[in-house]
């Protein structure tokens, strides 16, 4: 029998907001469970951390360097297969369900020739607003609108392709908006956090946490409600996104219940993780985009049938090995062309798995190299190193070493160019 795969992820969720990897001051009781149940990876690393790149290596396997998926709106390359391409020809039911955000932005129905090869479609492109205007387009394009919060109605559909599905084997992929900014929970997740005291990362200062939005376009900030709610007020603003992943966390746990009402929990390998961070003021920043642990470093917890509970990995897993470790649970041959490793077998406990334990990650302005405890950021157009650090004693990023210890940061500039090399000979292929 073929395992089933539901694969999660939140929008703008860092790796460090949840209970399970150490944060107590939110609220993630299900989330916290399905660690317990599987395998949390606590050192996992976007690829590319802004919202389209992310999508784009996840689907193609590829760095964005390679596929001129490398800013917002892009969209995927027409000449490769897709990861929902190589399911359909395994026999596979793919269903997309949430925000997409590739080739275009907006409140709109997501072209065909723009869906990566994905047979059941229902989303929209990109649109920053959870309370109003919550628009979900089906396969033809129809618009159906909804009186209920983004995260909740996300969920809902979700369940419902799980009941269409129930009786094939499937890939569903949920892509939820939420934690991303502007930060509005629903009331009661809002009430959880009233009044508590927020405890920031060590490396954070004061900073106003709001930012405007495009779609839809902020209104005079004045008139503003988000700015109204935690503008120039970063405790604020942590105690209602914090808000919204305890929403989210609540329905990953009506996910998972439906998982078992309908007797899918036993084959079917659930991933949740993230497409990228959220600074919220460690080293004075905010968003995402930079290479700070804050915003490259995302949550992944793996549980797959038959596999170890209550696991903790150490290994550094970045986003190009999602597309190998999906196909190797479905029993399918990995393609030349990925760029990275299945770690499926991290899951069942195998000690022994081989590993490079390295990743790499970009964005325009540079590109970042970790190699077990140390971390290499180099400028993109010199490659020359800006920023060493050894996060085993420093985690918060507080001491470069770049000039300090030349042998590490040698050893780590050689593994840089060497990638550096590959992703420019293939760059655009």
């Amino acid at each position: 029998m073929k395992s089933n795969i539901l694969y999660i992820f939140a929008d703008q969720l860092h790796a460090f907001a949840l209970r399970c990897m150490g944060n107590p001051d939110v609220q993630t009781p299900h989330l916290d469970r399905l660690a317990a149940q599987g395998t949390l990876f606590a050192n996992t690393y976007s690829c590319f951390p802004v919202c389209t790149p992310y999508r784009g290596a996840l689907f193609t396997g590829r760095y964005g360097s390679q596929t001129g998926v490398t800013g917002n709106n892009d969209a995927l390359p027409l000449h490769q297969a897709t990861l929902a391409e190589r399911l359909n020809d395994a026999g596979y039911r793919t269903s997309y369900v949430g925000k997409w955000h590739l080739g275009a932005t907006g409140n709109i129905a997501v072209k065909p020739e723009l869906r990566g090869g994905f047979q059941d479609f229902t989303g929209y492109q990109c649109y920053n607003d959870y309370l109003s205007n919550v628009c979900f387009f089906d396969e033809e394009g129809k618009e159906t609108r909804y009186h209920q919060h983004r995260t909740d109605v996300t969920t809902d559909i979700a369940i419902s392709k799980l009941q269409d599905l129930q009786h094939t084997p499937f890939a569903l992929f949920l892509s939820y908006q939420n934690p991303h900014y502007p930060v509005q929970p629903s009331k009661q997740y809002a009430d959880m956090y009233k009044d508590t005291a927020i405890s920031r990362r060590l490396n954070a200062v004061d900073i106003d946490p709001y930012t405007k939005t495009y779609s839809p376009p902020t209104p005079n900030i004045e008139l503003d409600m988000n700015y109204l709610r935690y503008g120039h007020d970063l405790d604020e603003y942590l105690r209602l996104y914090y808000a919204m992943v305890s929403q989210l966390d609540h329905n990953i746990g009506r996910l998972m219940q439906t998982l078992e009402e309908l007797n899918l929990a036993d084959n079917t390998v659930v991933f949740f993780t993230s497409d990228h961070g959220d600074m919220q003021g460690s080293h004075g920043l905010k968003n995402k985009s930079v290479f700070w642990e804050e915003s490259t470093r995302v949550p992944l917890i793996v549980r797959a049938p038959g596999g170890e509970q209550g696991l903790t990995r150490s290994e550094l897993i970045s986003t190009v090995d999602m597309f190998p470790t999906i196909l190797d649970y479905c029993s399918i041959a990995a393609p030349a062309e990925l760029e990275g490793s299945s770690f499926a077998r991290m899951v069942y406990g195998d000690a022994d798995a081989p590993w490079d334990n390295v990743i790499f990650s970009e964005d325009k302005d540079w590109r970042m190299c970790r190699q077990d405890q140390f971390k290499l950021v180099a400028d993109s157009a010199t490659l020359e190193p800006t920023h060493l650090f050894d996060l085993a004693w420093d985690p918060y990023e507080m001491h470069n070493l770049v000039s300090e210890n030349a042998a590490e940061k040698e050893a780590l500039l050689g593994r840089l160019l060497d990638w550096h090399r590959h992703v420019k000979r293939e760059e655009g292929v």
